[in-house]
């Protein structure tokens, strides 16, 4: 991958990274009631790196299908 598509990833990545917390807190509040709940780093880490794998994911096989 060049570095254009690499910067592409990031750029998604910056912009659906917000939806990282929404969906944490819909998810935790259906489980556990309406509340604001404390995502840790750990938690946040996993959730950005399946993030990241999917953007991955996508550009390759856009890249594939060129």
């Amino acid at each position: 991958m060049t570095d254009e598509d690499w910067n592409e990833i990031w750029e998604q990545f910056d912009w659906d990274y917000h939806d990282i917390e929404e969906e944490f807190q819909k998810e935790l509040s259906a489980k556990h009631g309406e509340a604001h709940y404390y995502m840790d780093g750990d938690e946040s880490w996993k959730r950005q790196k399946v993030l990241i794998q999917k953007l991955v994911e996508a550009k390759l096989k856009e890249k594939n299908n060129a």
